[in-house]
């Protein structure tokens, strides 16, 4: 069916672009190299070849290299259902309009390093072996719903304030970036959040996983109605950072001592020990209370220093919390350092 489909050489269309005239397909195959490199064209300060030809060649096949790179593309760039059979390098290019992909598929090399996307960058339902974004700029949204890639690349991508990048439904082996790169660009999704942790985990990038997964449990968190399971992940969330944040742990920790401190203190619960009782002549200092109240947190016996009868309980309070937290501490340590 393919072969049945009109067949143009690529110079008819390098031709109409040089002469700004639109370039619009469908249904084509186009043989030859797209090279823009062959062009006789003007160069942007940025020593880009401004492009002003609309570019609009959808469901074809390109049988050839597609070299569209450094070029300034001021007018619609559309591609949606294209065949690139072989390499096409789109990198260092501007796409002042939306640059259109939509169910492309990438046989060969996909190269849109360096790229700047002034609007809506659609790959939804492309398919790629490789594709390489590093250092691509988005000043709007990056949509690859639905899409099916070997290896991404987003290595020190930009995304601007308020632009997101979709993952929905999006296969991929792996995923070349840094969570800080997309953290604040991407709407929650469970599916895709979980996807990222295990791609985090595979390329060995842990404070990335835990990153991605702290975040995961956050929004899960803040999208939960139920009573119960919001108290829950609030204390998991407090107690331990969701099990990836042992300083979380450190602080609940210095908060009990001290809560327990100022009450020992306030309620005068403390004593000075009977052999000890005639030379302290002075009353319990603050200082006295935060020693008892850290050596009872970590299972000592203070000397010197005593509960008063009827605050025992607190004694055991504090005892018990301490090794619940010292114990989780351990954990979590264990889990975020021995990987």
């Amino acid at each position: 069916m393919v072969d049945n489909l009109l067949m143009i050489k690529a110079d008819e269309v390098l031709a109409k672009i040089e002469e700004g005239k639109p370039v619009e397909y469908e249904n084509i195959i186009i043989y030859g190299d797209l090279d823009l490199h062959r062009l006789d064209l003007p160069l942007n300060k940025n020593k880009r070849k401004i492009i002003k030809s609309i570019i609009k060649i959808e469901y074809s096949t390109i049988k050839g290299d597609v070299f569209f790179d450094h070029s300034s593309f001021s007018q619609l760039v559309d591609f949606d259902g294209t065949v690139f059979t072989k390499a096409a390098n789109f990198s260092d290019s501007h796409f002042q309009e939306d640059a259109g992909f939509s169910e492309s598929q990438f046989q060969g090399e996909a190269n849109f390093s360096r790229a700047h996307f002034g609007t809506e960058a659609n790959f939804s339902r492309a398919r790629f072996n490789d594709a390489d974004f590093g250092r691509a700029r988005f000043d709007k949204n990056m949509n690859l719903s639905n899409a099916k890639i070997y290896t991404l690349r987003l290595s020190d991508a930009i995304f601007a304030d308020g632009s997101n990048i979709y993952l929905k439904d999006f296969n991929f082996n792996r995923i070349v970036v840094r969570w800080n790169s997309i953290r604040d660009h991407l709407p929650f999704n469970g599916s895709v959040y979980l996807t990222l942790i295990k791609n985090f985990r595979n390329l060995e990038q842990f404070k990335d996983e835990d990153n991605c997964y702290y975040q995961y449990r956050k929004e899960k968190q803040a999208r939960t109605k139920k009573i119960f399971p919001r108290l829950v992940d609030g204390l998991v969330w407090l107690s331990c950072g969701y099990g990836v944040r042992p300083s979380h742990t450190v602080m609940l920790s210095v908060v009990i001592m001290v809560i327990f401190t100022a009450i020992f203190w306030a309620s005068s619960a403390l004593q000075f020990s009977a052999a000890t009782a005639s030379h302290h002549a002075a009353s319990i200092s603050l200082y006295d209370a935060l020693y008892f109240s850290s050596m009872m947190f970590l299972g000592r016996n203070p000397q010197n220093l005593s509960i008063v009868e009827g605050y025992e309980y607190l004694t055991v309070v504090e005892t018990l919390l301490g090794w619940l937290l010292m114990a989780l501490f351990l954990v979590t340590l264990s889990k975020v350092m021995l990987r």
